[in-house]
């Protein structure tokens, strides 16, 4: 009877161990776990939206990300490189080094890690877990590419790769013609429009990281309203300093020009010269 009692109570037990593993999620067999590190290790990842000083990235199983992480720059919170995959019973994590990456004039993002760029500086992170919480009947190799498909535009090759799309057409440098010439005043027969309040940013965080200073130049609408927005950079600072200038332009306020009596969008063209911080005495 005793031992009767003791199998069932193994039974059960066992029973309630293996409910609670399936309850926690299904580890991948040792093939599948191969296959996506053979795909994933040493790429660059480029993040379809950039998260600032995190060391840790949790993606649930319904693909949400947990918390309320902040956004970042491209520059600086927009890469990693993936070096190894860790596989648990209810996660996948991807164990990154974080990027910097440099759009440069041959229209390419150029890779380095972040520990070089700092310099010596320790209170950014330069590692990251990107966490994949996975579904409790396990996943496929192809659910588990589209979970990371949907956080990251795609692998990469690093050190040097074509720009993503959605990148190059936020910071790629670009001609635009304005309609007023800044040193002559010409090309326009209204009235110019005349700045309100234009007040100047600070440099970013990691631009005063790195000591990165200097004239950034670009082509601003201002429309009907008054209200600026950037149109394209034709001198690009990088460390930041591009999302710096876009949202400051945001803020700005100016008289519409006027032609024929009637307010009328036009482009100018406009800088911001970014210097760093005199130390103190």
């Amino acid at each position: 009877m005793k031992r009767l009692v003791g199998y069932c109570l193994g039974g059960a037990l066992t029973l309630l161990l293996g409910g609670f593993a399936l309850a926690v999620g299904a580890e991948f067999p040792t093939t599948d776990q191969e296959a996506l590190r053979t795909q994933y290790v040493n790429k660059v990842l480029i993040f379809r939206k950039s998260y600032r000083m995190l060391d840790r990235l949790e993606v649930k199983a319904d693909g949400t990300v947990a918390g309320k992480p902040r956004s970042g720059y491209w520059s600086m919170d927009g890469a990693c490189q993936v070096k190894d995959l860790e596989f648990r019973k209810d996660a996948v994590i991807l164990k990154c080094t974080k990027l910097w990456a440099n759009l440069k004039d041959d229209g390419q993002l150029h890779y380095f890690p972040v520990s070089a760029a700092l310099k010596g500086k320790t209170d950014y992170p330069e590692k990251m877990d990107v966490v994949f919480r996975t579904a409790a009947a396990g996943e496929s190799v192809a659910q588990m590419n589209e979970r990371v498909n949907k956080i990251f535009l795609s692998e990469q090759e690093p050190k040097l790769a074509a720009t993503p799309a959605p990148i190059s057409a936020y910071i790629q440098k670009l001609s635009i013609q304005p309609d007023i010439d800044p040193a002559a005043g010409s090309g326009f027969d209204g009235t110019p429009p005349k700045p309100v309040s234009t007040p100047l940013p600070d440099l970013s965080r990691e631009a005063q990281l790195v000591g990165q200073a200097g004239k950034e130049s670009f082509v601003l609408l201002v429309d009907e309203q008054g209200k600026a927005s950037v149109l394209a950079f034709t001198r690009l600072l990088q460390y930041g300093l591009e999302e710096t200038t876009i949202d400051a332009v945001k803020d700005w306020k100016f008289q519409p020009a006027v032609k024929d009596g009637k307010p009328i969008p036009v482009r100018i063209a406009m800088d911001i010269e970014y210097k760093q911080p005199q130390p103190a005495r």
